[in-house]
């Protein structure tokens, strides 16, 4: 989950493969509408905000929808960040932040629980 800079707070899924947008229009602490913004995705849970775009990230891929809360009735086209993740679904699910420096940080998860792979890409990983 994470906030927008107007109040929105946005909730990624792992099993469902949808993101979605609450809106607490009253203030009252309870949700007074709920938007499906994306659908259809693998695992995005990761969800992160910066600059009036939300990141979004799936096994494989992190995505990111530009100037998102004035366009959550009709959500912008997601703009491909980055393809160059592992696609093992096992641990590859992210979460996702921005650091005190402002890079976007990523985890990548153990294809496995234990692993016995010659593949190199799991080598520091797994070995």
């Amino acid at each position: 989950m994470t906030f927008g800079d107007k109040g929105t707070l946005f909730v990624g899924t792992r099993t469902e493969g949808n993101v979605y947008a609450i809106i607490d229009a009253d203030h009252d602490n309870k949700a007074d509408r709920v938007i499906t913004i994306l659908k259809g995705m693998r695992s995005p849970n990761g969800v992160a905000f910066k600059d009036g775009s939300l990141y979004v990230a799936e096994v494989s891929n992190i995505w990111r929808l530009d100037d998102i809360e004035n366009h959550l009735g009709n959500p912008p086209k997601p703009v491909l960040v980055s393809h160059n993740f592992p696609t093992d679904g096992h641990h590859g699910w992210k979460f996702i932040r921005f650091g005190p420096d402002e890079k976007l940080y990523i985890p990548v998860g153990a294809p496995c629980n234990v692993c016995e792979r010659d593949d190199l890409r799991y080598a520091s990983i797994c070995g």
